[in-house]
């Protein structure tokens, strides 16, 4: 499952396991990193260094992200350290049948290949706004931005084996997911 911000991605994973599916979150795991038994924890602190850390040696994720912000090239020098152990933990939990994995960046990360089917949850982009705005705290302008930074929908569209349009009601997008389910054939 994949798709753009504020689409329904996370949405289409809860219908999934409210009907006994077991949806593996490629973000929540990439949190997990900055746990401190986490193997990625160190390599991240050694980044960006004791800074980031609180009183108890925890991350503050708000410093990591105020970094990135000020300086890109450390978004990557992270995301080199955390998508390993991602990407790992995928191919781990792949035996699972059927494997369903939530990954939001599939596409800016290039790891579609690793998967046999890929459903793309997408919104139109003031509907997207809206949900950033009214659901995430994000300003405009944010919102704006972090739509801009993911690839243009119109290429997931292109490579998606599966596409559900999500602008209108829960309900209407509940619909959609249960009739995928059943297209799909998956128990």
């Amino acid at each position: 499952i994949t798709g753009t911000i504020a689409s329904g991605k996370s949405l289409c994973s809860k219908i999934l396991k409210e009907h006994g599916f077991d949806v593996f979150d490629s973000d929540s795991y990439a949190k997990s990193c900055y746990d401190i038994n986490h193997p990625a924890y160190k390599k991240i602190v050694d980044l960006f260094g004791e800074q980031i850390l609180d009183s108890n040696n925890n991350v503050i994720h708000k410093k990591v992200a105020d970094i990135i912000f000020k300086d890109a090239s450390y978004k990557s020098k992270l995301e080199s350290i955390i998508h390993p152990f991602v990407k790992e933990e995928i191919i781990k939990q792949s035996y699972k049948d059927p494997f369903i994995c939530e990954i939001p960046l599939l596409y800016e990360v290039g790891w579609d290949s690793l998967f046999d089917y890929v459903l793309l949850i997408t919104s139109d982009k003031d509907i997207a706004i809206d949900r950033c705005i009214n659901l995430r705290g994000y300003s405009k302008q944010e919102a704006i931005n972090r739509i801009n930074n993911q690839k243009d929908v119109n290429y997931k569209i292109e490579r998606a084996n599966y596409v559900l349009y999500n602008n209108k009601t829960i309900d209407d997008f509940r619909k959609q997911v249960l009739t995928w389910i059943k297209d799909m054939g998956i128990k």
